[in-house]
């Protein structure tokens, strides 16, 4: 699932000993290793420092954990994550599920106690605005579509490429192993911007991309940091400590037992410019005069 490229975090807000006693009563959900699930976990630890998390891939333990001595508050990190809570958790169970993809989440907190979603997908405008106040003279944009990107979603990159002053180029890729295939297609595109998507990115595809990406030098604008990282011109993502801190106080209010919107978007994000990349492409971006905190320079 896109979580595992990105990241699904629950969590709760800071809660006195007066509200719950010595523990805050939060059980959080998360597949271990994964940058970004630790970073939002210590967003969440930020709010409720004694939370305790469990390893989504030890469904057994969890199950237990869940039965025996229910927390109460679970949160999920990532969507691997919230698909086992939705399968092993006792109805009654409130939970918080984060970092989702809009396509993740259907009707939250149809199938248990009170829930909320807090997702992910980041605005195409504030990206694009970067991009545009990085690369004022590049305005041919190529977009590869995958499966879950729905007809609403390309309408909202369309429209905020037109507000821009962008040219759209939309292509479909219905599978990985079309994905370089896909890309060589575009001719004449500054950016091909790759939106996120499991189906077509993994380790199998991505060097290929990569490598395409230099030979033919067409930049790639990437949905993560780590994407970035391994190649990709520029890129965004969540500021997953600063979700992890959203989502801790969203909890607070569950705990609380005050309303809570069912979904709730996330609007803290980071933005990635590899010099590397564009030493070898031979694209020069204007000075990047952002603070730091919001634009990651990799040297």
């Amino acid at each position: 699932m896109y979580a595992r490229l990105l990241l699904i975090c629950l969590a709760g807000g800071w809660i006195t000993p007066a509200v719950l006693g010595e523990k805050s009563g939060i059980l959080v959900v998360s597949l271990g290793g994964v940058d970004a699930y630790l970073e939002t976990v210590q967003g969440i630890r930020e709010q409720v420092p004694d939370a305790e998390v469990m390893d989504a891939q030890q469904e057994g333990p969890l199950r237990a954990r869940l039965h025996t001595e229910p927390p109460s508050l679970a949160i999920a990190v990532g969507s691997d994550a919230a698909a086992l809570l939705d399968r092993v958790a006792p109805p009654q169970l409130a939970t918080l599920k984060s970092v989702l993809l809009e396509t993740d989440v259907e009707h939250p907190g149809s199938q248990r106690g009170p829930a909320s979603a807090i997702t992910v997908e980041m605005d195409p405008s504030a990206l694009l605005a970067e991009l545009r106040r990085l690369f004022p003279d590049k305005t041919h944009l190529g977009v590869i579509r995958g499966p879950l990107q729905t007809e609403e979603y390309i309408r909202n990159i369309e429209q905020a490429a037109h507000r821009l002053g962008f040219t759209l180029e939309v292509r479909n890729c219905a599978e990985a192993r079309e994905l370089v295939k896909v890309f060589l297609e575009f001719q004449s595109t500054d950016f091909v911007w790759c939106l996120p998507n499991p189906q077509l990115y993994n380790s199998a595809t991505l060097k290929p991309l990569l490598i395409a990406s230099v030979t033919r030098r067409m930049p790639l604008i990437g949905f993560s940091l780590q994407f970035v990282e391994a190649g990709a011109l520029f890129g965004g993502a969540p500021d997953f400590r600063e979700v992890g801190r959203q989502t801790g106080r969203v909890a607070l209010r569950l705990l609380r037992h005050e309303a809570v919107p069912p979904r709730i978007e996330a609007r803290a994000f980071r933005f990635a410019y590899n010099q590397r990349v564009a030493r070898l492409i031979g694209v020069k971006a204007a000075a990047a005069d952002r603070p730091a905190a919001q634009l990651d320079i990799i040297r």
